[in-house]
């Protein structure tokens, strides 16, 4: 069985047309491929009062909403062997999830996947194409933060989902961890989604309108990475990343050592090195 955990805040009527249509093509792609399964919604807005044709589990935490947070809450609910972990604006072509489990099945010491956004994702349309699943650890590429499918035993591994990421770079921080602890992610290539907002972010020079933390990484100011810099919270989350796993330079370097170590099946050092 697959759980569906979806993460929203249906404060209108698109909002909750945007649910439907990540449910209602989930469902449909998850009854083609004949693999039970069950959805969870962790709804941030308690005093939503919407109904849902297909059966799915609503939670409504009465907390302050935080990325990862919620989706522990989702997460420690789910019973399936995998978990699937989707933004609201996401929607399933009817053979994602065939596609998905062809390369589950398959592949059995790959433990994590993303599915594939063929107007988001920034790898070569022809690497894509003659490759039914690409392995390897990079955002927007092999991983993408708004849709992660992994093993119910990889949740237990890393120990469920770093709270101290509210948003951003929670991403990041997932694929240093199976980086860590030597599990395999693969974007599957034929599991296509449709990411409704996208991943381009638009990269201008405007005018920042709070005070700079003193712990900001260097290199964010040097290279001008105003995008980043204007924008609060991505700055802390990028700072709360740098804190936990040391600053660009080093994280190469551990990333580099680990790589080798998988390589030369020693990737159970790679917890000590990352």
């Amino acid at each position: 069985m697959i759980s569906l955990v979806i993460l929203s805040n249906t404060n209108s009527d698109a909002i909750y047309n945007m649910n439907l249509n990540c449910i209602n093509s989930f469902v449909k792609s998850a009854k083609l491929a004949k693999i039970p399964f069950e959805i969870i919604l962790v709804e941030s807005n308690t005093n939503a009062d919407y109904n849902y044709k297909e059966a799915i589990i609503v939670i409504k935490p009465n907390t302050i909403f935080n990325f990862h947070k919620f989706a522990n809450i989702g997460l420690r609910q789910a019973r399936g062997t995998y978990f699937m972990l989707s933004n609201n604006d996401v929607v399933f072509d009817e053979n994602c999830v065939i596609a998905l489990f062809k390369v589950v099945n398959e592949q059995k010491n790959i433990k994590s996947f993303s599915p594939y956004d063929v107007k988001s994702n920034k790898l070569p349309k022809a690497l894509v194409n003659n490759q039914s699943y690409i392995e390897g650890f990079e955002i927007q590429k092999h991983l993408t933060g708004w849709c992660i499918i992994m093993h119910k035993d990889v949740y237990k591994i890393i120990n469920g989902l770093d709270e101290r990421f509210d948003f951003y770079y929670a991403d990041n921080d997932y694929a240093m961890q199976l980086q860590k602890y030597d599990i395999k992610h693969a974007l599957v290539t034929k599991a296509h989604v449709e990411h409704l907002e996208g991943q381009n972010t638009i990269k201008e020079k405007s005018k920042i309108d709070f005070s700079i933390p003193k712990d900001t990484p260097k290199y964010i100011i040097k290279e001008q990475w105003i995008w980043v810099l204007n924008n609060k919270k991505m700055l802390e989350g990028l700072i709360v990343f740098h804190k936990k796993w040391g600053t660009r330079k080093r994280i190469k370097i551990k990333l580099l050592l680990a790589k080798n170590c998988s390589n030369l099946g020693l990737g159970y050092l790679n917890r000590y090195i990352v």
